[in-house]
């Protein structure tokens, strides 16, 4: 596999996952309180709110490795 491939698997690969994490960290389903009605309204705990950020990093990360990967040029084979 050539390196150019490479980057653009595992860019997608790391930005599609990290983005799923932060938008499930975003609504975060699990949790509920009882002055929402939602669960996306309740309040982040410290350990949430350093998983999503975590995954936002990770998530620029994949973009930057995607984007490394589209610039690359084609070597001739």
């Amino acid at each position: 596999m050539r390196t150019r491939t490479r980057l653009i698997f595992w860019g997608t690969a790391i930005a599609l996952i990290s983005g799923a994490v932060v938008v499930l960290y975003f609504f975060q389903p699990w949790r509920s309180c009882d002055y929402e009605d939602t669960s996306a309204g309740c309040a982040m705990l410290p350990h949430d709110a350093a998983a999503m950020g975590v995954a936002a990093l990770a998530f620029v990360v994949g973009v930057v490795v995607l984007a490394a990967g589209l610039l690359t040029r084609r070597s001739p084979a």
